[in-house]
């Protein structure tokens, strides 16, 4: 005489029930083990991208040691906020302090480029105008193309939107400020080595075109 177990007969159904619906199983166990590589790999991805950037922004901004910037912030909705523009006088005083080497303002805003054909850059990215640092120590941009910009006018740019907007140097294109202004392009720049700043693209201006199109008044900065 023998006898079944409740385990053994809950096995025996089981089997019987896989061996019935191989498709299925097959279909289920493919999907979950996709799901799960997919998660995987996008957690490595973005990770890798995270640490990619931590090591670029690490080499544009190595030889900058302190940003002194104002201590209101004006938010708007749940994203980040912006800081209030602080006085360049800053500068003088910031410049007596003992270990300071060199002190540059960091004047910035929107600033779009218009391409060669006339259309505006469209770009996933920021669209950042800035002034031109020309103490290279504290510039996380680097000239590879033509010159710093001297007179009015001019502008250097990222190479990734010089690429994108079919620009070079000696090229003259309009600066939408949101107000257009119309630039001259005399140098091309990397940041941190790479083309551009992520998505972003840059247009580097003269300390006074920056402080003229991109500041409430001309005795202000950004940091």
């Amino acid at each position: 005489m023998t006898a079944t177990t409740p385990a053994r007969t809950s096995l025996r159904l089981g089997l019987a029930g896989l061996r019935a619906h191989k498709r299925r199983f097959a279909g289920t166990f493919i999907a979950v083990f996709l799901g799960v590589a997919f998660l995987a790999g996008t957690m490595v991805m973005g990770d890798t991208l995270r640490a990619n950037f931590g090591r670029l922004f690490a080499d544009a901004n190595s030889g900058t040691d302190t940003v002194v910037r104002g201590a209101d912030e004006i938010k708007a909705g749940t994203g980040p906020g912006t800081r209030q523009p602080v006085p360049t006088d800053l500068i003088a005083a910031i410049e007596k302090v003992p270990g300071v080497a060199a002190v540059a303002p960091d004047i910035e805003g929107a600033g779009q480029l218009v391409a060669h054909d006339g259309k505006s850059l469209d770009t996933r990215g920021p669209t950042v105008a800035a002034n031109w640092i020309g103490d290279s120590a504290l510039n996380p941009y680097q000239l590879v193309e033509g010159r710093a910009p001297t007179a009015h006018g001019e502008a250097v740019i990222n190479r990734d939107a010089a690429d994108k907007a079919g620009l070079q140097v000696g090229d003259t294109t309009l600066l939408r400020t949101p107000d257009p202004v119309r630039i001259t392009i005399v140098g091309v720049a990397t940041f941190g080595g790479e083309d551009g700043e992520g998505q972003s693209t840059f247009t580097g201006l003269t300390r006074s075109d920056a402080e003229r199109y991109l500041m409430p008044r001309p005795d202000q900065a950004s940091a």
